[in-house]
């Protein structure tokens, strides 16, 4: 925003717009903030014939405050004076300061965000990043990004209706750089050579590949890559990494959003309960805590899982390694092991369960419950609003307390279409078939007492150490589950349907 624009939000004074004073009360409107706020005081000396709420709105009226009145704190303002609270400074209408228009900018549609400095390239043509933010590959004649003009920002308005001016933006400063064009218009970025584009200080270019060597840290920023970002050290706290064809990190990952539209492959990850990867392929690590990790693949972890959601619609495996602590869910199956520990946080362990529906439906019953505790509270409210008695001469008092019973009754309303919709969609809500389901569960050394386990409509909590190797499969004959000799998790629960159901057991 402009130097102009940013003095409009600040202060300048008050300004009185009028005192009006007789039996029954004193009433002070004045101007605040740049004629942006309008704010009454009242004392009242008989609260019988304190003022209406359609009294206070003819005076803002008769001052040409008219569409930008606040009903609501109108119909409190009134009350609470009718009431002999006598409030104070209470705002009951608002205009809206101008906005400044968005500046013209650069969009690289192959990719976004800070670019690197420093570029190195060898004889071999590569081009060496240790501070990169992004890069794609690009093919010649192709369109790379947008130029987007300058736009025209909203018009304010004062408590008067008076029109505060719209502030237009700055248009962009991008420059062409080695291999990149802009089309006639001014408005494309066009790629002259295959490569890479690269976005720095301004200028769009085309180099052809890209290694980071370094830490990501303050001299790199955020990365959003369309392709593949490999980096060969640490990616430290609070530094997001976005890729579309797979992302590697030699190092340990802090607590990080790593979103890739393919594999992931890192070494340790230590979210600290912040910490998310959102993975469409294979995740590999060694050591995860307190991580949410969604993926659509197989997660393999080598060392421990520890404290972390990890949900999956492949397989979870962790052959020789822990898990302990919060909450694991695939759809084909999950090794460890060991599952769970005697101290510390429970282990929570599910099978045969696609997560992206579990997760919707979850959402849609705590939403539609929230929904109803709102729409109880608030017809729990306008029953005392209606039923509360007014004595018959405290007109002003009505009149604010009928004003608030629509105010809320249209609330109300609102929320119960909101209802009706998540209701629909709960009640034509089907879970897909997915042959690749395997409620099974493998556990190569122990199993420890406190687990819960989830497999088809069986839940248990495990209530002695068992040791392994065993996979734990439902019993769908006798209800909760079969201990069998372990098997591989490519032999489904289905399949071991027709086995002797105590033959195996411990």
């Amino acid at each position: 925003m402009t130097a102009a624009g940013s003095q409009r939000s600040v202060d300048i004074g008050t300004k009185l717009i009028g005192e009006f004073v007789n039996d029954a009360y004193t009433l002070r409107i004045e101007a605040h903030n740049n004629q942006l706020e309008c704010r009454a005081s009242i004392t009242v000396h008989n609260t019988v014939n304190s003022i209406p709420p359609s009294e206070l709105i003819t005076i803002l009226r008769n001052h040409d405050i008219i569409t930008t009145v606040d009903l609501e704190q109108v119909a409190i303002f009134c009350s609470e004076a009718a009431q002999g609270e006598d409030p104070q400074a209470f705002v009951i209408a608002a205009g809206k300061d101008a906005t400044c228009g968005e500046d013209g900018w650069f969009e690289l549609i192959v990719a976004t965000g800070k670019e690197a400095t420093d570029l190195v390239e060898d004889d071999a043509g590569k081009v060496d990043f240790k501070s990169i933010q992004s890069f794609s590959n690009v093919e010649p004649g192709q369109h790379i990004g947008t130029i987007h003009l300058p736009t025209t920002g909203e018009a304010g308005q004062t408590i008067t209706g008076k029109v505060i001016p719209a502030i237009t933006g700055q248009p962009s400063k991008i420059t062409a750089g080695s291999g990149v064009t802009f089309s006639d218009d001014g408005t494309r970025a066009i790629a002259e050579q295959a490569g890479r584009a690269v976005f720095d200080n301004n200028v769009v270019s085309i180099a052809e590949e890209f290694v980071v060597n370094g830490d990501v840290d303050l001299n790199i920023g955020h990365i959003s890559f369309n392709g593949f970002v490999d980096i060969k050290g640490d990616v430290l706290d609070d530094f997001n990494i976005a890729a579309t064809k797979g992302i590697n990190i030699t190092g340990a990952v802090g607590a990080c959003q790593i979103h890739s539209e393919g594999p992931v492959t890192l070494g340790t990850m230590a979210g600290m309960g912040k910490g998310k990867i959102i993975c469409k392929g294979t995740l590999q690590a060694r050591y995860l805590n307190q991580v949410k990790v969604e993926c659509w693949g197989d997660v393999n972890i080598s060392h421990e899982l520890r404290n972390s959601v990890t949900k999956a619609t492949g397989s979870i495996n962790i052959p020789k390694g822990l898990v302990t602590g919060g909450e694991v869910v695939a759809l084909e199956g999950v090794e460890a092991k060991i599952l769970g520990a005697r101290a510390g946080a429970k282990t929570h362990v599910t099978s045969g369960i696609y997560f992206p529906e579990t997760d919707r439906l979850q959402y849609l019953r705590s939403r539609t419950k929230s929904l109803g505790d709102q729409i109880k509270n608030i017809g729990e409210t306008l029953t005392v609003l209606e039923n509360k008695p007014i004595p018959a001469p405290r007109k002003a008092l009505q009149e604010a307390t009928d004003l608030r019973i629509g105010i809320l009754a249209q609330r109300q309303v609102n929320l119960d279409e909101e209802r009706e919709e998540l209701a629909e969609e709960l009640l034509n809500f089907a879970a897909a078939e997915h042959p690749t389901a395997n409620p099974k569960i493998n556990v190569l050394t122990a199993l420890k007492e406190g687990v819960s386990i989830n497999l088809g409509e069986s839940s248990e909590e495990i209530k002695t150490d068992i040791s392994g190797p065993v996979s734990i499969v439902e019993n769908h004959q006798l209800g909760g589950f079969r201990y069998l000799t372990c098997s591989p998790l490519k032999v489904t629960a289905e399949s071991l349907e027709d086995e002797v159901p105590r033959a195996d057991e411990p």
